[in-house]
């Protein structure tokens, strides 16, 4: 698919949306980003220095959202949105989006939503999922009133954040009418059309910011560090001048300084309808967050995917608290934790809002792997291999989050291998997987062990449990110092 002076390659069975669902419900949307092709050298170790150039803000404000499913909210009381907004507003989280569809019993979850997160003190918005939310214009607007004057509301100069999951349906014309009739500051992710058109004077000009879904992940078989285009005028390996952000810079030149983006740690789905996985490799969440920070200067709004998207394993949260909080069929979410990955982003939450990465006052170590080598055979499965299951490495991927100089040694069954002398900071670190059993990391300083931790309820082997499917989700685990 051409779009403006390069060629995007989409490879529609990988596309990658959010899910949402109840028991009853089961919704699903795929993928949309472009696609390129890339070689990468893989580093053994790499660290991240806690020095930071200091940019200047843009308009004096960043703001950093968290998406959360409506649909995967069938049993939330109050109360439940409390603990949810009480986690998400500890690292410093703005606002969060709630993704709404047409499910009648989510308004219930929407107003409970609003109350909860007035009492906790944090800001919500609406993000209209046109692909279950019925694509009407009337239903849009009666929604945005409301909610506009709830104290909870997120607002950009008074105006509510109105926002969206596709929503192309409406045309710009059905866009125009939202915003007159409400007031509101339009962030919608609109797909399936000219790119061009995002552009001021042109159709959809007269939004107010639009932002990347899929500019999360990688859309092939490549690290998100590195992007090669074929350029449409016929050149071949054409590299942007940016070599980390490429889909970032591509739309940045369309919509100028209304472009905004997201950040996510993994993605991998495996139902009849959709089965496959994103390459997760390299760190891709930390990778992705010091991408935003390097070019902080010219973005404003970052909405990190996911706060509970079991279905297709991008959720910053602990993982689903019963059987009727994720899509039906779902078999890789249950006892694979992921709140560590929201954790270590409140070091690059903070760093992305003020221009300096914070100084680190405790030891930690956060680590995440799949639970099975890559090409076993789940003899059990009804499905095939997920999609790209070959673009992963069978790797231990790790952070070292030192206040000082520390040691560290990453193990897995009987193989291990020691980074001594890491300087202070963050150090990204990984272990290729060449044997089976149980996880342990642990640090040193000065000949005293600080950390030794292995969690008890993960080991990496030959499948992943009784049933034996296959499962490219991963656990995140994490351990750190008590001061």
């Amino acid at each position: 698919m051409k779009t403006g002076n390069f060629t995007f390659f989409l490879v529609l069975p990988l596309l990658a949306f959010p899910s949402f669902s109840s028991a009853k419900h089961d919704r699903s949307h795929t993928r949309l980003s472009s696609n390129q092709e890339f070689r990468s050298i893989v580093p053994t170790e790499t660290t991240v220095s806690g020095e930071f150039f200091n940019l200047q803000k843009r308009d004096g404000s960043k703001y950093v959202f968290m998406h959360h499913i409506v649909g995967n909210t069938y049993e939330y009381t109050f109360d439940s949105w409390v603990n949810d907004f009480k986690q998400i507003q500890a690292k410093d989280i703005d606002a969060v989006a709630l993704n709404i569809g047409r499910d009648s019993w989510q308004s219930a979850r929407v107003r409970d939503a609003y109350s909860a997160a007035a009492a906790v003190g944090i800001r919500v918005f609406i993000s209209f999922d046109y692909t279950s939310f019925d694509c009407d214009v009337g239903s849009t607007v009666k929604w945005v009133d409301t909610y506009k004057n709830s104290s909870a509301q997120f607002k950009v100069d008074g105006r509510p954040m109105i926002s969206s999951y596709s929503g192309n349906c409406l045309g710009p014309s059905g866009w125009q009418i939202i915003r007159d009739k409400t007031g509101g500051f339009l962030m919608p992710f609109i797909y399936g059309g000219d790119d061009q058109q995002l552009k001021k004077g042109s159709s959809y000009g007269f939004l107010d910011s639009w932002y990347c879904w899929g500019c999360a992940w990688p859309q092939g078989n490549y690290d998100k560090t590195v992007r090669s285009y074929s350029s449409s005028l016929g050149k071949t390996n054409q590299t942007h001048p940016s070599t980390q952000t490429g889909d970032d810079h591509y739309y940045m030149n369309i919509l100028e300084n209304r472009y905004a983006t997201t950040v996510s740690s993994w993605l991998y789905t495996h139902y009849d309808y959709k089965n496959f996985y994103l390459r997760g490799d390299e760190w891709l969440l930390i990778a992705r967050w010091e991408q935003l920070i390097s070019m902080r200067d010219q973005l404003t709004f970052v909405e990190m995917v996911t706060w509970n998207d079991y279905g297709e394993s991008n959720y910053f949260g602990p993982g689903p608290s019963s059987i009727n909080s994720q899509p039906y069929g779902t078999t890789w979410a249950d006892g694979f934790p992921h709140n560590g990955f929201f954790d270590l982003s409140a070091y690059y939450i903070s760093a992305f809002k003020t221009g300096v990465y914070p100084h680190i006052t405790k030891d930690a170590i956060y680590f995440w792997l799949r639970p099975h080598p890559a090409g076993i055979s789940a003899n059990s499965d009804p499905l095939p291999k997920p999609e790209g299951w070959d673009w992963t490495s069978d790797t231990l991927w790790a952070a070292a989050f030192c206040s000082s100089v520390c040691n560290v040694t990453l193990r897995v069954g009987s193989y291990s291998q020691d980074f001594n002398n890491l300087p202070s900071g963050v150090n990204k670190l990984s272990l290729p997987l060449k044997a089976l059993g149980s996880v342990t990391v642990t640090m040193s300083k000065n000949g005293q062990e600080v950390i030794n931790h292995s969690p008890a309820d993960f080991q990496f082997k030959e499948y992943i449990d009784h049933s034996c499917l296959d499962n490219f989700n991963a656990y995140v685990g994490s351990a750190s110092t008590l001061t």
